[in-house]
């Protein structure tokens, strides 16, 4: 502090040149002086209590006490209150607990959890926790080849991750690479054909046709909005474009929620606004129909209880539900979406309350689509478009797979198990091609799920010609989609008739294991 601040505090006006320290401090009046003390004072408490609450909360480290001055050192090693208060503020537990987990996590990274990417054997037993899909996507592939899944749904930019993952030790790497299968000639054949069209620009979108796409289900929404409000029966015609606008929304719904580039990350709440499914909670059920397809227990989208699509074990058998399912599908076919709205609606409260990335936005978006369609459409006309539009998409979802086999175990040959899971549908006429939303190209979906569906109808003959050179079961599958229908009321009703399976058969919601798994069930 200058001269002049001591000079007016101390009541000093006038400090004469020739005098001295001394005599400066001598004229100082303790009134003057003593804020100044009492601030200090209060300074020293003050940094005493910042320093007590520090050694509190953040006890030094052992490996440093021998820094310590010799008098602070044995200074705290007797203050008993000092200990007792740091003692209250851990809970009841707390260091076995911690203790306990730093021990699993050195065992769990002593264990080596192999997985085979390209022909190259990596240790996933640090990363699994850390994918952001979560580890059970992991799990299912701890000893087998996992090149496949990693191709459909990751990013290049995530598969480049892979360079800095870490490799399996090369004696444990013989030893899996002799226990795992071997890669098939199709599954090898389905790689050079994936690198090729990676080559030539396949994943390429054309934003003209989403425009195009996104316009329709648009121009369709506000024109049914419009007529609801219409009177003398205009509520009655509006169900029809609000239930093809809702049906074209799950498409493209679909197919942001599964492209991995900019535009689809840009355009991930559409599913929430426009039709009140989360894209959250629907992505993790229809990614593993994609790895699983028609795997009895595993695969979501044929564990239908109470409609069965296979034999049932006697404990999950509903005798007076199946009986008469055949005639009662089309009515559980109506209520698809709504049991999806509600699920959604718990799955992104729970993701908001707990902190999930994306779950407050999601949960927003699902808000905001519940208060648009209460305020601007009457509630009668909410449940019949929505029971038309879930009917269409249904019939088109299960037509694809149900007639095809079914698989109680884990297939290791990936590309095999689409084409013997998957069938495609011949339109007849350009509505119902415009109405599929690309899913009658299905096999060409459950192959490349990423890559854009405008590529699908060129990509069809190549495919059927890929069948036909590695002489693949079955061949490319493809019915009429009127007769797909049929067939799928024809395998209901023959399942209705039939008695239920035995202790042996699959259950509804088999736990999948990894071959030699030492972690317990997944």
């Amino acid at each position: 502090l200058g001269p002049r601040f001591w000079q007016k505090s101390a009541g000093i006006d006038q400090v004469a040149p020739s005098c001295s320290m001394h005599a400066r401090l001598g004229r100082l009046t303790w009134r003057g002086c003593l804020p100044h003390a009492g601030a200090m004072v209060f300074a020293a408490a003050a940094a005493g209590a910042v320093l007590e609450t520090c050694h509190i909360l953040l006890p030094m480290p052992t490996h440093l006490a021998p820094l310590m001055p010799r008098c602070v050192a044995l200074g705290r090693s007797r203050s008993h209150a000092r200990v007792c208060r740091r003692q209250r503020m851990q809970p009841v537990g707390y260091r076995e607990k911690f203790a306990a987990e730093r021990l699993a996590r050195s065992r769990e990274r002593q264990v080596p959890f192999p997985v085979r990417i390209d022909d190259t054997w990596y240790d996933l037993s640090g990363y699994r926790k850390k994918h952001p899909g979560g580890p059970h996507w992991i799990d299912y592939y701890k000893g087998r080849d996992a090149t496949e899944a990693v191709y459909a749904f990751h990013s290049e930019q995530a598969r480049r991750f892979l360079k800095r993952l870490p490799r399996l030790d090369p004696a444990a790497a013989v030893e899996a690479q002799a226990a795992a299968p071997p890669v098939s000639e199709i599954t090898r054949g389905f790689r050079n054909l994936r690198q090729r069209l990676e080559v030539e620009g396949w994943w390429e979108r054309d934003y003209w046709q989403e425009a195009r796409w996104f316009g329709a289900w648009a121009f369709l929404f506000t024109a049914g909005i419009a007529l609801a409000h219409l009177p003398d029966g205009g509520a009655e015609m509006s169900v029809v474009p609000l239930a093809l606008a809702h049906v074209q929304g799950a498409w493209l719904g679909h197919d942001y929620t599964h492209g991995v580039d900019g535009f689809c990350r840009g355009m991930r709440l559409f599913a929430p606004l426009a039709i009140g499914v989360s894209p959250g909670w629907w992505g993790e059920k229809h990614h593993t129909h994609h790895l699983v397809t028609n795997q009895m227990g595993a695969d979501t989208d044929i564990s239908m209880p109470p409609l069965f699509v296979w034999a049932p074990h006697p404990d999950d058998d509903l005798p007076q539900a199946r009986k008469s399912q055949h005639l009662w599908f089309p009515l559980g076919c109506a209520t698809v979406f709504f049991s999806w709205r509600l699920r959604s609606l718990a799955w992104a409260a729970d993701a908001a309350w707990n902190g999930r990335s994306g779950g407050i936005a999601e949960l927003t978006a699902l808000m905001i689509h519940w208060l648009v369609l209460l305020v601007l459409i009457p509630l009668p006309v909410i449940f019949a478009f929505v029971a038309l539009a879930g009917f269409v998409c249904a019939a088109v979802l299960t037509t694809s797979h149900l007639n095809e086999e079914l698989y109680d175990g884990f297939q290791d040959d990936w590309v095999l198990a689409q084409f013997c899971s998957t069938r495609g549908a011949a339109t007849r006429t350009a509505f119902t091609e415009w109405m599929w939303g690309g899913m009658q190209y299905h096999l060409e979906h459950h192959l490349f799920p990423t890559m854009p569906r405008s590529k699908y109808p060129c990509l069809k003959p190549l495919l059927r010609q890929f069948a036909e050179q590695h002489n693949v079961p079955g061949g490319y599958r493809e019915d009429d989609e009127v007769e797909m229908v049929f067939k799928t009321f024809d395998r209901l009703k023959q399942i209705a008739e039939g008695n239920c399976g035995d202790a042996t058969t699959p259950r509804l919601h088999d736990i999948l294991e990894t071959p030699s798994d030492s972690q317990g069930p997944i």
